[in-house]
């Protein structure tokens, strides 16, 4: 059988390529603005898996940008008709789709503010786009037939990476990614040997520092979506205020631990885990911390910005094969369609 969600997966370079050649000078405009502005304060708005792209965004643009980023509480503005003042900062809004309810909400309002405004999306004709004009960023993706978003989501990342590069007059390297896109492709059977030590389990818990935690929260929905795991994203730093009273060898714990300014920290808390027993597999390019895993994946080393794209696509790789080890049809999660409005 062919589903659809490994030949999207597969699609991702592409998608980023394309991205890169047909809204390069989108974003170079994008940038103009928003450097004009200068603005003191940025508002993201998304849901699912957009919103885990809008966390990314939050890293980037506050350490690359030094500029504050909220994450929009949707429901201020479509039920409780509480919007705040959006006039001095900027907002930006992902959404695959460019339908979703409360994130367009947010925009409209935004909009009527007469706030900078832009967004992220892969439909030219969504409501975003109507929204925004040439201010919406395309990403460039085609059909995404799969419930289950992959190439969406690094094109989302990308997109966001692509104007911060824009507004730091940083040129973008596509060959960092396309290396490390080849060597994670070239070891599918690893990966797929791996997902499958994981078939019978029934929860687990995924952790990532910094730039990795949206990659944890977006590991714990691909599993939940796919797999129908009860998988928990949280930051290294959270386990350890509380959920990790909850750990025990029957739940094994996945941690993303890329060797960057975070590894001290990783290293710590991995200790912290192997003393309550859990099982321990950790993605990682430091040996010293990988030969800590009960399993082990090798990454590239690479800048910080970029380990959430190698580790992205290593976690859609094991998702999908999990999904196919339980019998499971990863293209078509129970209950969930590929658009949702609200």
């Amino acid at each position: 059988m062919n589903y659809r969600m490994i030949e999207e997966i597969h699609e991702t370079p592409k998608v980023i390529e394309r991205l890169i050649s047909n809204e390069g000078q989108k974003i170079e405009e994008i940038a103009k603005i928003f450097k004009r502005i200068s603005p003191d304060v940025m508002i993201a708005a998304g849901r699912g898996t957009s919103d885990n792209a809008c966390i990314y965004g939050q890293y980037l643009f506050e350490s690359e940008i030094g500029i504050p980023v909220a994450l929009a509480l949707g429901s201020l503005y479509t039920h409780y008709k509480k919007t705040p003042n959006l006039k001095n900062g900027v907002v930006m809004g992902i959404s695959q789709s460019g339908e979703t309810e409360d994130v367009c909400e947010i925009l409209r309002q935004s909009v009527n503010q007469g706030t900078f405004t832009f967004g992220i999306t892969n439909h030219s004709e969504s409501t975003m786009t109507k929204l925004l004009g040439n201010n919406t960023i395309f990403m460039n993706a085609g059909i995404e037939k799969s419930v289950a978003a992959t190439k969406t989501f690094s094109a989302s990342m990308a997109g966001v990476l692509l104007l911060v590069y824009a507004i730091k007059e940083k040129k973008f390297e596509i060959d960092d990614l396309k290396s490390m896109y080849d060597e994670i492709f070239d070891r599918e059977e690893e990966i797929r040997n791996l997902a499958q030590r994981y078939s019978f389990a029934r929860d687990l818990v995924i952790i990532g520092t910094g730039f990795n935690y949206p990659v944890a929260l977006e590991s714990a929905l691909k599993l939940k979506e796919t797999c129908y795991i009860s998988a928990q994203g949280l930051s290294s730093v959270d386990l350890v205020h509380g959920p990790l009273a909850m750990l025990d060898p029957d739940i094994p714990v996945l941690i993303f631990a890329p060797d960057d300014s975070t590894i001290e920290l990783s290293a710590k808390v991995v200790d912290r885990i192997k003393e309550t027993g859990s099982h321990t597999f950790i993605v990682s390019d430091n040996d010293e911390l990988l030969r800590k895993g009960d399993l082990s994946f090798k990454i590239l080393p690479s800048k910080r910005e970029l380990y959430p794209f190698e580790n992205a696509l290593f976690i859609q790789l094991f998702a999908f094969n999990l999904s196919i080890s339980k019998g499971l049809n990863p293209d078509l999660p129970r209950f969930l369609h590929k658009v949702s409005k609200i």
